[in-house]
């Protein structure tokens, strides 16, 4: 059996599984008709392997190239935005933060802290410096053109702080209407 009819057989018994499940809906998506559903149902798994290696007479399998560019560049996306929520984790975003950025509970933020391995600091955070505070200030100006949850990150990376340390600084800046509210 070539490539073509193994895939062919595999659509085949989809299919017919499908139809014998009750859901005739994914064989008329596959674009076979009632009739033919019909006459699938009398098929022995004999009958269905014959009838794949002769698919390339009726089955046709294409690839469709601008949806799976598509397809491609929104999991290499879904992967940037889990390898740079795992970063602020480890960086020392609170959970509050993630909640704002991405939605997070409080379970998804502990659960991957965990699996990650982040600790929880002890204690209350130090103060920043003054010159923690400036250099924060600043850094945080210079990334303004950086989606937000990135801006965070680079901003407590450049300033070698943590991200809970940027957000309460941040926090406070508005408070003290030094800064607007979007950040």
């Amino acid at each position: 059996m070539n490539a073509a009819s193994e895939v062919s057989f595999h659509i085949l018994r989809f299919a017919l599984q499908r139809v014998q499940d009750g859901d005739l809906g994914a064989a008329l998506e596959l674009g076979f008709t009632l009739e033919e559903i019909r006459g699938m149902e009398q098929l022995t798994l004999k009958d269905l392997s014959h009838l794949s290696r002769l698919s390339g007479h009726f089955l046709r399998m294409q690839v469709d190239h601008d949806t799976y560019r598509t397809m491609l560049n929104r999991v290499r996306e879904e992967a940037h935005s889990e390898a740079l929520q795992d970063a602020l984790l480890q960086a020392g975003a609170p959970r509050s933060l993630m909640a704002d950025l991405f939605g997070w509970g409080a379970l998804q933020y502990a659960q991957r802290r965990k699996l990650l391995g982040v600790q929880s600091p002890c204690g209350r955070p130090g103060k920043p410096t003054e010159a923690q505070e400036q250099n924060i200030w600043d850094l945080w100006q210079a990334h303004q053109h950086h989606p937000l949850a990135q801006r965070y990150l680079e901003t407590a990376q450049a300033a070698q702080v943590s991200v809970g340390m940027v957000v309460h600084l941040l926090q406070a800046w508005e408070q003290a209407g030094l800064m607007p509210s979007d950040h």
